[in-house]
């Protein structure tokens, strides 16, 4: 993985990382110990239920070991402990405790949302944007509920009769809400998680909550000529589409240059690649030419325009 010509990034790609903690625990010194022999070259991150949370020993290694990201399947927020929180500012919740442990240990979190549930309600779309400014995760992978073959849920919607083979819906499911009414909800869920005040001034929040945690490593891991080149690259595209061409230049430069005061040189590079993406991303979904859900097959009239909803209008424009 060296050798490649972009190689800092190893995703473990293991459902959950601490499936069997007695071996992670085993594992990550031999890794944190490969990193200090070869100068850190490589950046790892994972997937994780939130209960590793509770293994600070683990996490602890992970720190050492590098690990920047972990990936975490909330699938829906507490509703009524999000509810509390809006009261209760002082009282600690657990999922939100959980994401400050893993900031703490430099850990970025992604966070898998799942809408179409049979426990959504009228409250759903409110709470999901109340945790999503309470936990101030930048990259929400927000999905419609997809049934898969040879799985519980497929199981228990085939026999309720509620899975259905319709290549032009954006999902398999027979939902207990009405279906066009869902999708809106998935609509205006993703144009207000990655509208771009709000996604940048998440990330200008995890320069202090998380960056500036991580373990500084060497340089010399870092300097090689592909990584070199890379970041020259990268750096010209930045200018390019998110300086020069884009609409949303004012919120991206301040929390780049934020990143930058704080000698998040690696982070501010970040910023920018994950930023640009999930922005065009809801673009193009917004216009029909993106999935609600990764295992969809819908493809959606691109004549459909999404549906005309103030809410939507400052991030339908074209970058």
């Amino acid at each position: 993985m060296r050798a490649q010509r972009h190689p800092p990034a190893v995703y473990f790609v293991d459902d959950n990382f601490i499936g069997n903690r007695k071996a992670t625990r085993e594992m990550l010194p031999h890794l944190v110990a490969w990193q200090k022999q070869h100068g850190y070259p490589l950046q790892l991150s994972c997937e994780a239920t939130l209960n590793i949370a509770k293994q600070t020993e683990i996490l602890a290694l992970m720190r050492e070991a590098s690990f920047k990201g972990i990936f975490v399947g909330i699938e829906t927020p507490e509703a009524d402990a999000l509810k509390a929180m809006r009261k209760e500012q002082n009282v600690s919740l657990p999922m939100l405790q959980s994401i400050k442990t893993l900031n703490d240990y430099g850990l970025e979190v992604t966070s898998g949302i799942i809408l179409g549930l049979d426990t959504d309600t009228d409250d759903t779309e409110s709470r999901l944007k109340d945790f999503i400014e309470l936990s101030k995760i930048p990259m929400l992978t927000i999905n419609l509920l997809q049934a898969l073959p040879k799985t519980p849920l497929w199981d228990r919607l085939a026999r309720d009769q509620r899975l259905v083979d319709d290549q032009t819906r954006e999902s398999n499911v027979r939902f207990l809400r009405p279906y066009d009414e869902v999708v809106a909800m998935w609509r205006r869920s993703i144009a207000y998680a990655n509208d771009p005040e709000r996604l940048f001034d998440r990330f200008w929040h995890q320069v202090d909550a998380t960056y500036v945690n991580r373990k500084l490593a060497p340089a010399r891991g870092k300097l090689t000529w592909s990584n070199l080149s890379g970041a020259a690259v990268l750096a010209f595209r930045i200018l390019l589409y998110l300086v020069i061409l884009s609409d949303y230049r004012r919120p991206f430069l301040r929390a780049a240059r934020h990143a930058f005061k704080r000698r998040q040189y690696d982070a501010m590079l970040g910023i920018a690649f994950i930023g640009y993406h999930l922005i065009e991303f809801t673009r193009e979904a917004l216009r029909g030419e993106q999935n609600a859900s990764f295992y969809s097959r819908a493809r959606m009239d691109l004549g459909q325009a999404a549906a005309e909803h103030e809410e939507l209008a400052p991030i339908r424009k074209s970058a």
